[in-house]
């Protein structure tokens, strides 16, 4: 919970100095690259937790992997994260960073899973129906396959979830025959 905090603290710093700059969009795709490395990487999010890498070695790490990729902006606060020793929860600052400047510009994320990859009418669809469920806001759809659900999908909007999926149906029925009281067990 303490980390939470920190990494919103450190997210509205940022996000303000990047509007106070005007390169907030350059700051943003910068949070994206570095989320999706901290997301990809196991071993660097190990480095980066890690109490027996010195705090030198991972500043020294993180500027040789960002240095050519990332604005000068966003190196330095990368560097003073590092410095502050809060470089374990650079995940989580990216992470707030992105949720924040999509609240600033009225962009709603919404998440689809299906069992199979969704078809370009589909998609359609899904666009058409959350553009009445969020009104004016633009939706960024995540989509993501996975082949446990048997059919049907769930979506995730914000902290509202709907799941029509085959294996959620089965899981509900199986409690309606497991907690069934008019069947005596024999």
């Amino acid at each position: 919970m303490k980390e939470t905090r920190v990494a919103q603290r450190y997210a509205k710093s940022l996000i303000s100095l990047a509007q106070e700059r005007q390169v907030l969009e350059q700051v943003k795709e910068d949070m994206l690259t570095i989320k999706s490395v901290c997301e990809e990487s196991h071993d660097f999010s190990n480095m980066l937790k890690s109490p027996i890498v010195k705090t030198d070695k991972k500043s020294a790490i993180l500027n040789e992997i960002f240095a050519k990729e990332v604005s000068e902006l966003s190196l330095a606060f990368i560097n003073i994260v590092t410095e502050k020793k809060r470089e374990a929860i650079l995940g989580a600052i990216t992470e707030n960073f992105i949720h924040l400047y999509n609240e600033s510009k009225n962009i709603v994320t919404a998440s689809v899973t299906t069992a199979t990859a969704i078809t370009e009418d589909i998609r359609t669809q899904v666009l058409t129906q959350l553009k009445s469920v969020v009104g004016d806001a633009t939706v960024q759809v995540e989509e993501r396959v996975d082949e446990s659900l048997i059919g049907g999908f769930v979506l995730r909007v914000g902290d509202r979830e709907f799941n029509s999926s085959v294996a959620n149906k089965l899981q509900k029925l199986k409690r309606e025959f497991v907690s069934n009281p008019h069947i005596k067990e024999v």
